[in-house]
């Protein structure tokens, strides 16, 4: 059985509680946004508004707040690229639409050839064998060291940092048991989620948790994605 985007995350919510304000918050744009009509604009406006959003309030809370230790993170850096993303439809479809708009044909036939082999490699896996051979399996958006989707990257992704380089290099061969992060990343960003999640489920749109590399695959193959998901049809594998 698909699992709710929510229970995906069950080891970070113990750490970082939903603030359900921000959740309904989110909800209620994405149900507004629909009240302009169920349209191909209006697809990618939910997702859009919730990067937005979250992109906003973590810049806003670090521009209000000195952080007592410096994030590590910067241009080159990584190894969170090995992480294997769960995402929302709505943001499989924003990162779809990326795709279409920016990758040349031969660009989309390289990235399909990257999701066919991350795919077999995770084939009849479960999610703890999947772990331990995640240093195989870059996202096939990683290039050259880089993200080549960035401003249509996953929520879960923009949440990602560490406070310790060196723990994320030792971590991708060997999970640590303790690894630093600051909480409030991953309490605005998950609550956003789970706004952007609540709001499409109210709207009878599928909405329930994807592997990044199969929704992109899908999203490729399906005819119309955008407009079969806004009228509630089921665009996306889930298993």
């Amino acid at each position: 059985m698909p699992e709710d985007i929510l229970s995906i995350y069950r080891h970070w919510l113990q750490w970082c509680p939903i603030n359900e304000d921000l959740a309904a918050r989110q909800k209620e744009a994405v149900v507004e946004i629909a009240r302009g009509g169920k349209t191909r604009e209006s697809a990618l406006e939910m997702a859009h508004s919730a990067m937005f959003l979250a992109d906003y309030l973590v810049a806003a809370f670090e521009g209000a707040n000195a952080l007592p230790q410096a994030i590590a993170c910067q241009s080159g850096c990584h190894v969170c690229c090995f992480n294997q993303v769960e995402l929302t439809p709505a943001e499989a479809l924003f990162l779809g639409d990326y795709v279409d708009r920016y990758f040349s044909p031969e660009e989309k036939t390289r990235l399909l050839a990257r999701i066919d082999r991350n795919l077999k490699l995770k084939a009849g896996k479960d999610k703890k064998e999947i772990a331990a051979i995640r240093h195989k399996l870059p996202c096939p958006f990683l290039r050259a060291k880089k993200c080549s989707v960035y401003p249509a990257r996953p929520l879960l992704c923009r949440a990602m940092h560490s406070l310790n380089a060196e723990h994320c290099r030792q971590e991708i061969l060997s999970p640590l048991s303790h690894f630093e992060f600051y909480s409030h990343r991953y309490e605005i960003i998950l609550s956003v989620i789970a706004g952007l999640d609540a709001g499409c489920r109210a709207l009878g749109c599928q909405s329930r948790a994807l592997d990044l590399a199969r929704a992109v695959r899908d999203f490729v193959q399906s005819p119309g994605p955008m407009e079969e998901w806004i009228r509630g049809k089921t665009v996306f594998s889930e298993k």
